[in-house]
């Protein structure tokens, strides 16, 4: 399936700020997985945040992309088909996990969808996922929660990528995650701060099962100081321009889609 101008995909855009939950969390729940964990654990430790930017690369482009869609998905797939242990069942995980922490950055950085919304978002995430050959996907948002949660239960565990992950969510080392739209020059200044809110966002958006099982510990006061990080960037969202909220490719799909509209 290709999006356009008429999905809800298009008309929400992807913002920037989204990477702060997306990325951390989903890659967390993803590397909690034993296959999965064996399978990447090498290109994450030799750097991470190349990887990730990959990830939203290609994430763009099948989303957003519109004709450029379909052979983004064709790459995936011969990329794919070369990671021992692979398949459909690894696919869904993946594919479920990256719609579910999508959609839990929505619901804390932005202002609430309606539920009609949320539920086509996930049509068409879940159609998505056709092209690259994930054919079993929850059927709606009731299904997905379940699924995600009956994974969790019976098969994550503490792998050895997950200490690894969050030793480079510190970010002593490596350039910026999304350092492409962050001018090195200021990235010293960024770092401290990021180096906070990256793992708080990480650890602190995980269902809280899952963060007792893989042993990460999650106070009180963590939670508070996630909240003032949440707080934060809803603030300086609401007063920043919308095209800088935005990733370029995906910013064009929202104006496309709001003008086919009017």
């Amino acid at each position: 399936m290709t999006l356009g101008p008429e999905s809800v995909t298009w008309r929400l855009g992807w913002y920037t700020r989204f990477e702060l939950v997306v990325l951390g969390r989903a890659v967390l729940m993803q590397v909690a997985h034993p296959v999965i964990a064996a399978a990447v654990n090498d290109g994450y430790r030799a750097d991470p945040f190349a990887r990730l930017s990959r990830t939203i690369t290609s994430s763009q482009l099948r989303l957003f992309g519109g004709e450029l869609a379909a052979p983004e998905a064709e790459r995936l797939k011969r990329t794919h088909a070369s990671i021992p242990g692979a398949d459909e069942e690894l696919f869904r995980w993946v594919h479920a996990t990256s719609f579910d922490s999508l959609l839990t950055a929505y619901r804390l950085l932005r202002p609430r969808l309606p539920a009609i919304h949320e539920a086509r978002l996930y049509r068409e995430w879940r159609d998505t996922g056709r092209s690259l050959g994930i054919r079993t996907m929850p059927s709606d948002l009731v299904a997905l929660r379940e699924y995600v949660d009956e994974v969790i239960e019976t098969q994550l565990t503490r792998t050895d990528g997950v200490p690894g992950l969050l030793e480079a969510f510190a970010l002593r080392t490596g350039r910026a995650p999304g350092g492409e739209h962050l001018p090195s020059v200021l990235w010293p200044f960024v770092r401290p701060v990021a180096a906070r809110v990256l793992p708080d966002f990480a650890v602190g958006t995980l269902p809280p099962v899952l963060r007792t099982k893989l042993g990460l510990e999650w106070t009180d006061g963590d939670e508070r100081r996630l909240g003032r990080w949440i707080r934060t960037i809803r603030l300086v969202s609401a007063i920043v321009p919308t095209r800088l909220l935005h990733y370029p490719m995906p910013y064009r799909a929202m104006v496309s889609a709001r003008s086919s509209r009017a």
